[in-house]
Order: structure tokens, then C-alpha cells, then sequence
């Protein structure tokens, strides 16, 4: 696979050349959102669903996407067979534009910067084989609009190195309630007397993709969901917790707050849920591959 390449505005470079003015907005008021979308075996993961987000995030700071969602996979899926792309995860941003730096962007004519660019990534190993993380909570001190996919990310950086202080792997954001809402790059899920409890998407969390599976995979298996805020107390008395992302999948929860989290192992509702994800990814890659065929006859 060659990393070294990344896809902006139209045309293909080697990174360490591809560049926008410091007058980018998304550098100067981080107006702008993003994506970062799995491959594996060289084709998406629910890229039609990151699409979705991707559009609803644009609309959700007032901005157009500068290609449509069909002409944007074409060319990401062009993209992955031209670098030889494999197991790796694509960054993706779209910012407003350049001009000369001024907070109004109403009346002006800007031309949104839209680039992509991959990373390797290892293949996850089965949840009840991988090591579980360490979580530490972190007042929420962020916007409400975390629905949005935006570039301000600065308080999670803020929480994800709090927690790094503090000896975790991850930051989890708590309000003046003590509701534990989501994590600074994952979302959250518990297991609470048989019921998968998490906090509802909205302006305190992000509608993470691999949440979504993880709540389609839940429904396959007959395992009840309640989508409703949790405190943190509640959470840590849980029988599991687990983490989702795009890079992570899911990964148990083994203490919180330096507090052992359930039994301290994978638990089996985490672990049953993992493998119901990871047989959905050749079914995705079927579906996304014969959708691309149909699209070129």
C-alpha cells in the first residue's frame, strides 16, 4: 500500500507536498469537519453510512460538501485501487474554503478544501483476545453540537492527555449531573442486568458508525438497548462496559477510575457483540462491491 499519497481537490500528490494556504479557515477558525473511514481488504466499511454523516456534519456548520456522496465514494474506492490500499483507515476533511481571514463567511465566495489521505492500520484481534482499557473521567467542557464530525477538537485532545496523566487509555466525558455521556474518541456502552445501556446520539454525543452496527448487531442477537443517559456510578457498578470506534472496534472496559469494571474480562455480552460485527464486515464488502460493479455497467 503506498501511504504517501493523499487526494486533494482533485488531484492526487505525495503528502509531504500536498498543502493549503494558512488562510484555511478549517487552520484558523477549525471550520471544517471530518471522517475517518475503515478499510479492509482494500474496501469500506459502511461507507455509505460515513457519507450520511459526512453530509449531516457539512449541514450542521452551514456548509455544502463540494461533491456528492456518489461521486465522493468514486472517488475514494478509485483511490484505495490506485495506492494498493488494504487494512488502513482514510482521514478525510472539508473546510470552508481560503480568503482572507474574517469570522463572516455570509456573502462571501469560498471554495471548500476537501482531502483525504490513508494510514495502515493492524487487524483488531476477537475482544475476549485483546487487552481491555483504562478509562478516566474528565469534566465535559465541550460545544453542543457533538453530533457534528468537527475539526474543534481540542477539548478532547485536552481529556484523551488528562487521561494519559492519569495512567488511561481514555478520556470519559462527564456533565454537572454526573451523566457519562461518551468518551474523547469513542463511544460508550454498558451492560447493566442484561440491557445494553447507551447515551442517546445528539449534542452530547457523536453518532458513531461502529456504534451503529454495534446496535444493529444487538438486535440480531435479541440483546435489549436502552438509548438513555447513565450515570457515572451506574456505570461503574455495570457487569461490562466496552468502547466503540471506527480504529477500535470494541474494546472492553477493564477499570475506571483506577476501580476494577465488572468481572475484570471480556465480558460475553462484549464479546458476542464483537463477533457479530466482525462476520457483518465480508457481508459489507460484498454489498459495497457489487454496488460499485452496478455503478460502472
Amino acid at each position: 500500500m503506498s501511504a504517501d499519497l493523499c487526494w486533494i481537490n482533485g488531484r492526487m500528490t505525495p503528502l509531504a507536498e500536498a498543502s493549503v494556504s494558512i488562510e484555511d479557515r478549517g487552520y484558523q477558525f477549525a471550520d471544517g469537519v471530518y471522517e475517518v473511514i475503515r478499510f479492509y481488504d482494500g474496501r469500506p466499511f459502511e461507507l455509505a453510512a460515513h457519507l450520511d454523516r459526512l453530509q449531516s456534519s457539512c449541514a450542521g456548520i452551514d456548509m455544502a460538501l463540494p461533491l456528492t456522496p456518489d461521486a465522493l465514494a468514486h472517488e475514494l474506492t478509485s483511490f484505495a485501487e490506485t495506492t494498493g490500499l488494504a487494512d488502513a483507515t482514510i482521514y478525510l476533511q472539508v473546510t470552508r474554503g481560503t480568503a482572507p481571514r474574517n469570522h463572516l463567511y455570509v456573502g462571501r465566495d469560498l471554495a471548500a478544501n476537501l482531502l483525504f489521505y490513508p494510514r495502515p492500520i493492524a487487524p483488531t484481534p476477537p475482544a475476549h483476545e485483546s487487552p481491555g482499557v483504562k478509562l478516566h473521567s474528565v469534566p465535559d467542557e465541550r460545544w453542543r453540537r457533538c453530533w457534528i464530525k468537527a475539526l474543534v477538537l481540542l477539548p478532547n485532545v485536552l481529556a484523551k492527555n488528562a487521561a494519559a496523566k492519569a495512567g488511561a487509555d481514555e478520556a470519559a466525558f462527564l456533565d454537572e449531573h454526573d451523566v457519562v455521556s461518551e468518551c474523547a474518541t469513542s463511544n460508550l456502552f454498558a451492560v447493566i442486568a442484561g440491557r445494553l445501556v447507551t447515551h442517546p446520539a445528539g449534542p452530547h454525543v457523536l453518532p458513531g458508525i461502529t456504534r451503529l452496527v454495534v446496535l444493529r448487531c444487538a438486535a440480531e442477537l435479541g440483546i435489549a438497548v436502552e438509548e438513555r443517559p447513565m450515570t457515572e456510578r451506574e456505570a461503574l457498578s455495570a457487569d461490562e462496559v466496552f468502547i466503540t470506534s471506527t480504529t477500535r472496534e470494541i474494546v472492553w472496559v477493564e477499570r475506571w477510575n483506577d476501580r476494577p469494571v465488572g468481572s475484570g474480562r471480556c465480558g460475553e455480552v462484549t464479546a458476542q457483540l464483537h463477533g457479530a460485527f466482525r462476520r457483518r464486515i465480508p457481508r459489507e464488502e460484498f454489498v459495497t462491491r457489487r454496488r460499485r460493479e452496478g455503478a460502472t455497467r
